[in-house]
């Protein structure tokens, strides 16, 4: 049972790569993230309070909805939007430290949610509201930074990059 809602789920993201990447080309990186992060925050409560019903289909269901509108957009169009972040000149330097370092602190994820859910007596309310609080995170960086679907790649620094 849990092996269908794994290769479900995958296959959801595995399908909806290209099309959000190809998405992104026409809105842009930013509009994307933007709905994917807001998108996790909203999901949240109702996602744990479908995995508390203990039905399969119900677990698989919120699987592949949180990965087809939560996740898969931002993993889609996460290459494109790092490379027109950063110029040339820095772009691998900048691109490995924020990868490395985002990927050093979310590696403590997993510790931190079983945490909560012990402190929260078995629930997962507090994982919950522990996604909405990094969503805002996310939400308030990708507000910030700056649409990059026409940035000219080659360019030395990002400056110079901006039509």
């Amino acid at each position: 049972m849990g092996l269908t809602g794994v290769f479900t789920f995958t296959t959801a993201m595995i399908i909806l790569q290209p099309v959000y990447g190809a998405l992104s080309d026409r809105i842009g990186r930013k509009p994307l993230n933007l709905f994917s992060v807001s998108f996790t925050a909203l999901f949240a409560f109702p996602f744990f309070a479908l995995l508390s019903t203990e039905q399969p289909v119900l677990i698989w269901l919120a699987m592949v909805i949180a990965a087809g509108l939560g996740l898969a957009p931002m993993i889609a169009v996460q290459p494109a939007f790092y490379a027109e972040l950063f110029g040339a000149r820095v772009r691998y330097t900048g691109f490995a430290a924020s990868r490395e370092i985002g990927a050093a602190i979310g590696g403590f994820s997993p510790l931190v949610a079983s945490a909560l859910v012990i402190q929260a007596g078995g629930t997962g309310w507090l994982v919950a509201a522990w996604m909405i609080a990094t969503a805002l995170v996310s939400l308030a960086a990708f507000i910030h930074s700056s649409e990059g679907k026409n940035t000219d790649i080659a360019a030395p620094d990002t400056d110079t990059a901006r039509p």
